[in-house]
């Protein structure tokens, strides 16, 4: 993927990174990976992995409270 003066860089992390095209596609990379998405299909990847991240916080600190 061609990162040129067309696309904007939304997030940018050492192995990851979130950047929209002249095309309005979002483009996720992570590591050697990149997956292309429309916006909608963008929104909805990032809420399921938002749910995932606070089911694993819920859990880890109910692990924590039953380690007390």
């Amino acid at each position: 993927m061609h990162h040129g003066s067309e696309s904007e860089t939304l997030a940018k992390a050492a192995e990851q990174a979130v950047y929209q095209c002249g095309h309005g596609l979002l483009h996720l990379r992570v590591n050697r990976v990149t997956l292309t998405l429309k916006p909608e299909e963008f929104s909805r990847l990032a809420a399921l992995v938002c749910e995932a991240h606070i089911r694993l916080g819920a859990r880890e600190a109910l692990r924590t409270c039953a380690a007390h």
